[in-house]
């Protein structure tokens, strides 16, 4: 089957550590035929590291964009460029592989939705747990009824982000650790969790949150508490807490509770995803890859483009995460339960909540 000629641009961490090793494996579904970076060195030693010449690299992407033999290309910025990027791509009638969030506000996300249908291209969001084994399992085991109907899910994710950045973790990167948009890494780790609510459990049609104000750099809460209400009264109980140590084992990770059982996920790369019920039938643990994602993405685009099948992780999903994220920010800003959807009609400049935005909190924890 053909080969689709890619390009990347950005070429940092998610590169290095997430998507290359993918493409490693995928050489019989794709070609890279250009690399760009702000970083032209580094540019130029990735191409040489790919078997490229020193004139597939680039250090201004609209310059690789003009390029007739590139079919799709692969954008991996920081955040704050995702919009530019994604649409400098589209406009230049590349199908595209886009890092989530698809942007960094609903009401971008939005115009980039208006601009691909525009341009006429495929986009998928390189949402990677729409690809994860475990949740596709999960989501499995929910659809065929094997815990009865879904009543309630504690989604519970723990991090010192700070050691986490020392350790060489994605934290450390500067635009991470002083970020220009919305949540910080609420919408940065956030959204994966968002997303993989969403995958399971549909749309969100409530949600109600509640943060601790703090002064870390990276973040406006230390934690985020939030009530989500789901299609069919599905309830659960989302926390993120960044500047912590789940120190009990083991951990309270991903339950959901049916009408005949329970559904347990202790991490991601736990390998195994635990089941029981409340009848005389025996729990078992079912095991699966982990880390699998990213492969799984980039095989679900080559299908969509060379097949015509439909792509799991749509822009429009990617908008959903992102009102999701939006809705549990604004609600813990002002108190108040929200209908993801309304986020897009929020018409205040909403960058990073500064602790003088919180009048109603009488101290912030430096931790």
């Amino acid at each position: 089957m053909q080969k689709i000629k890619l390009g990347i641009i950005g070429l940092g961490l998610a590169w290095e550590r997430l998507h290359a090793p993918a493409l490693a494996r995928l050489t019989d579904k794709f070609e890279i035929v250009a690399v760009c970076d702000k970083d032209h060195a580094k540019a130029q030693r990735v191409a040489a590291s790919l078997g490229l010449s020193i004139t597939d690299a680039y250090g201004d992407y609209n310059k690789m964009l003009s390029r007739a033999d590139i079919e799709a290309v692969e954008s991996l910025v920081p955040i704050k460029g995702n919009y530019e990027t994604a649409a400098a791509v589209m406009r230049a009638e590349k199908h595209l592989i886009a890092e989530k969030p698809f942007a960094s506000s609903p009401k971008a996300a939005h115009e980039l939705i208006k601009i691909r249908e525009k341009a006429g291209v495929k986009v998928m969001v390189a949402e990677n747990v729409r690809y994860e084994e475990q949740n596709i399992l999960i989501k499995n085991l929910l659809t065929s009824g094997q815990i009865g109907n879904p009543i309630f899910f504690i989604d519970n994710h723990i991090v010192e982000y700070r050691d986490e950045a020392k350790k060489g973790g994605f934290g450390q990167t500067e635009w991470r650790q002083d970020p220009e948009y919305a949540g910080g890494v609420i919408m940065d780790s956030g959204v994966h969790h968002v997303a993989r609510m969403r995958f399971l459990f549909g749309d969100a049609q409530s949600v109600y949150a509640r943060g601790r104000p703090s002064a870390l750099s990276f973040a406006p809460y230390s934690c985020i508490n939030g009530l989500l209400t789901f299609k069919e009264n599905i309830t659960g109980h989302y926390s993120f807490f960044m500047a912590g140590e789940e120190t009990q084992a083991p951990l309270t990770g991903l339950r959901i509770f049916g009408t005949h059982g329970e559904i347990y996920l202790e991490e991601p790369h736990c390998g195994f995803v635990n089941i029981s019920y409340k009848d005389d039938r025996p729990s078992s643990a079912i095991t699966y890859v982990p880390g699998q994602g990213y492969y799984h993405e980039l095989e679900d685009f080559h299908a969509a483009l060379r097949m015509g099948s439909k792509i799991e992780s749509t822009p429009e999903k990617a908008l959903g995460d992102i009102e999701t994220v939006y809705s549990l920010l604004e609600s813990a800003k002002t108190d108040q339960p929200i209908n993801p959807r309304q986020t897009s009609r929020l018409t205040h400049a909403y960058v990073l909540p500064r602790l003088t935005q919180y009048p109603n909190s009488r101290s912030y924890e430096k931790v």
